[in-house]
């Protein structure tokens, strides 16, 4: 469990989440979900209607607000069919059935709610029918106030639906129709280019895995799909003989931009509206372009994004990832102890003993953090970066000058490529030249470079004008907080944004 209110940089931190139950699978089938989680679901209640009283005498109430998983997971929790090859409706957003999405897969069926949920439920308590509709019981969760599984309440896993699901097998099949079909490249010059890019930044942890030949799936993590994605117009952009008429290299780009619009942090409402005819237009592409590979249930489910979108905010923000990352302790307490005599009450006791340790001191961690920081001198440096210090009045006696710094979770270096701004040519990038801190801001001292859009390869050239422009920005200032790594090829500076930036009203 985490809490909606606390920060996204704190939110994505793996300490702060909280256990609340541990229960081995094979005790749910045996017991039924009823009895499982009837204490959970009894204090959820308490929590919504009495609240908790604190020290101060102050009461806070408190709601459900999604229940985060896979589509299996989530089915089972929200009562909905767990057969997603064979059931007639397998969509837990609409009632669409298997042979109208399999005639037209952009178009969407009646959306669930609330009230044709519980005319579903009440129908099977009625009749000697298995399952209405995908809807097989009632959730017990549906129980609670302010939480309903068709509000709806169970998002979409981006992890396992966009990048194990549609990016795994789409790429994977685009790229064996660029070798075999367009004579484009091969998987050898392909695995080579992954293997001999110098990666920058938090694509160093996650490079490709290399493609296997013919391969119906990407080998290979989430993280590592989404890499691949990203870089691929650099790894093998040059290669496509006609980038603008080749109708699978252009599926490849609206894949990635329709990627890069899902997992950004802040999204404007006219950027999901752009969201929705992509997708839609890429649906229609992929069928066009293969007949004969049908599109699947997580396909039906892309369509679905923009509107989840419009109801939970950006998607990134409730994707499973964090929680699998906390589920990696349990996975290796269980594997040191060898011993597995009521397995879920020794890993709660030592989670808990360890949560203890850690809220001995701040839960959080700092939201600045450095290692070594020197007395800032602007005298050292050339007047233009004088003059951009002095603008944000910046002294001597007040600031410090670092190589490295880590302001809300996220990593600083001199180097490093952040996006400043964005005019009609593009973004306005600035690579790092100073990390300056005034107390707890960071500023960055950065040389400015205009960036012009690469339409064949989906990137962004940067433009080196004869005179040197720095300017100095506050990190919460910047045009979006996550650096970009900029790569060397074809003779230009390429700038590979990790995900599309929102320059207006969220």
């Amino acid at each position: 469990m985490t809490l909606g209110e606390i920060l996204p940089h704190n939110r994505s931190a793996i300490d702060p989440v909280q256990l609340v139950l541990l229960c081995r699978e094979v005790d749910i089938r045996h017991f039924g979900q009823e009895k499982v989680f009837s204490t959970l679901v009894d204090e959820l209640k308490e929590i919504e209607e009495s609240g908790i009283t604190l020290n101060s005498g102050v009461t806070l109430q408190g709601a459900v607000i999604a229940i985060v998983g896979d589509n299996l997971g989530s089915h089972s929790i929200g009562g909905f069919t767990e057969n997603f090859s064979r059931s007639k409706n397998f969509c837990r957003y609409c009632s669409i059935d298997r042979e109208s999405f399999e005639r037209e897969p952009t178009k969407l069926g009646p959306v669930r709610t609330k009230e044709t949920y519980e005319n579903c439920v009440e129908e099977l308590s009625r009749g000697q029918e298995f399952m209405i509709e995908g809807v097989k019981f009632d959730s017990v969760f549906n129980k609670l106030k302010h939480f309903h599984v068709c509000q709806p309440g169970l998002p979409p896993c981006l992890g396992h639906d966009l990048f194990e699901g549609i990016v795994s097998n789409d790429l994977a099949l685009y790229i064996e129709n660029l070798v075999s079909v367009g004579k484009h490249f091969s998987y050898t010059q392909l695995n080579r280019s992954i293997s001999n890019l110098k990666l920058q930044g938090s694509d160093a942890s996650n490079r490709p895995c290399d493609v296997r030949p013919k391969g119906q799936k990407l080998g290979g993590s989430a993280a590592h799909n989404w890499c691949l994605l990203r870089l691929l117009p650099i790894l093998i952009g040059d290669r496509i003989k006609n980038p603008l008429e080749d109708q699978v290299w252009l599926l490849c780009l609206k894949l990635r931009e329709i990627v890069g619009l899902i997992c950004a942090p802040k999204i404007h409402a006219n950027q999901v509206a752009y969201l929705n005819i992509l997708i839609r237009e890429y649906l229609d592409s992929r069928v066009s372009l293969f007949p004969d590979k049908s599109a699947k249930p997580k396909h039906h489910y892309l369509l679905h994004y923009p509107d989840l979108i419009l109801k939970f905010g950006p998607l990134i923000r409730l994707w499973t990832l964090r929680f699998e990352s906390k589920h990696t302790y349990f996975k290796q307490c269980a594997r040191k102890l060898r011993n597995f005599k009521s397995l879920g009450s020794t890993l709660a006791e030592r989670h808990q003993l360890l949560q203890a340790y850690l809220h001995s001191g701040n839960i959080f961690a700092p939201v600045l953090q450095i290692d070594q920081a020197n007395a800032f001198d602007s005298q050292i440096y050339n007047a233009a970066i004088q003059q951009a210090v002095t603008c944000r009045g910046l002294t001597k006696d007040t600031t410090m000058e670092t190589a490295s710094a880590t302001y809300k979770g996220t990593t600083y270096k001199k180097g490093m490529t952040v996006v400043l701004n964005l005019n009609d040519s593009g973004y306005v990038l600035g690579k790092i030249a100073l990390i300056i801190v005034k107390q707890e801001k960071v500023y960055f001292v950065s040389e400015k470079y205009q960036s012009v859009p690469v339409l064949d390869l989906g990137v962004h050239c940067l433009q080196h004008s004869c005179e040197t422009q720095y300017v100095c920005v506050g990190a919460d200032s910047l045009a979006d907080y996550y650096p970009v790594p900029v790569y060397r090829r074809f003779d230009l500076d390429l700038a590979v944004l990790h995900h599309s930036v929102c320059l207006g009203h969220e």
